[in-house]
């Protein structure tokens, strides 16, 4: 209980530091350290760390004003409990879901995963800080930067955090199943997982049911940033998949693999902080041109 009620005042203590300015060094460093901290317990589905992690960006996107929604679904596993027994165990997880409703009808999903791994048999946190604070701080950045403008989108922007992605994308696939929004008038799914290890001067995007206006829009986007974006096939294994599937226009970023992938040595330490918040520009400038 202790450590509960001490991660609830550092979260409060987050969004009290949080400032007026647009996306910063400063607090995506705060919000991934807290995100990714050993308090946390790697944010498996069903532990506190995971319903801590939920809450905070509950909060966090009813602060910047957006309309928001918690998706609660269960997903079931079997547990062995004897020589020939076994029993189901059945547990609640969340999305969080935030919503800039802008005039038209159309819309752009911004994604990420929040949850990660939990501890290992030896009680140490799967942290997660790439996989995934990274993409989960980006949009919390995304969110401040739009919720706090003046200048409002035209189309809705619909900002998820999906939960569950590491047990097969069950929140992402629940989300398509369950639109709060027609998937019909999504224009774009932008997806943000491991974005937190930039190395070099490309980023890579796995795109699917793309028109040419959107990849010429990301090349000459890209013109203003210290990296290309490489659009490469879209493939399964992240939460734009379930869109993509269902004819959904996607962009997944992501800044590769590391030999701390699904690790207890995935840590905020190892961050790239600039090229995190260089991505989230990029993302959100995008944005901008799609939805204005």
């Amino acid at each position: 209980m202790v450590k509960f009620v001490t991660l609830l005042l550092l979260a409060f203590a987050i969004d009290d530091c949080r400032s007026e300015e647009d996306i910063t060094v400063e607090e995506a460093r705060r919000t991934l350290s807290y995100l990714a901290s050993d308090e946390m317990e790697g944010r498996e589905p069903g532990n506190p760390g995971n319903f801590i992690a939920v809450s905070f960006i509950r909060k966090e996107f009813e602060s910047y004003g957006l309309e928001t929604h918690l998706q609660t679904f269960t997903y079931a596993f079997r547990e062995r409990v004897g020589l020939f027994r076994w029993r189901t165990i059945r547990i609640e997880v969340m999305n969080v879901v935030g919503i800039l409703k802008g005039t038209s009808d159309k819309h752009v999903v911004i994604g990420a995963h929040m949850d990660h791994l939990g501890l290992d048999g030896d009680g140490d946190a799967y942290n997660g800080a790439d996989d995934n604070a990274s993409g989960t701080t980006a949009i919390l950045e995304l969110a401040e930067a739009f919720g706090k403008s003046d200048t409002k989108p035209k189309d809705t922007i619909i900002f998820i955090a999906f939960n569950a992605e590491e047990l097969g994308l069950l929140g992402s696939k629940y989300y398509v199943n369950n639109p709060l929004l027609p998937l019909d008038d999504c224009k774009l799914m932008i997806n943000l997982d491991m974005v937190g290890r930039l190395r070099g001067t490309t980023v890579t995007a796995q795109g699917g049911n793309l028109s040419r206006s959107v990849t010429q829009l990301v090349d000459k986007l890209d013109d203003d940033y210290p990296f290309d974006v490489n659009i490469t096939a879209a493939g399964n294994r992240s939460d734009h998949a379930p869109f993509n599937w269902n004819g959904v226009p996607v962009l997944f970023f992501h800044t590769g693999t590391h030999p701390q992938y699904h690790r207890t040595t995935d840590d905020s330490d190892l961050i790239n902080y600039e090229g995190l918040v260089d991505i989230a520009k990029f993302v959100k400038d995008l944005t901008m041109e799609m939805t204005k």
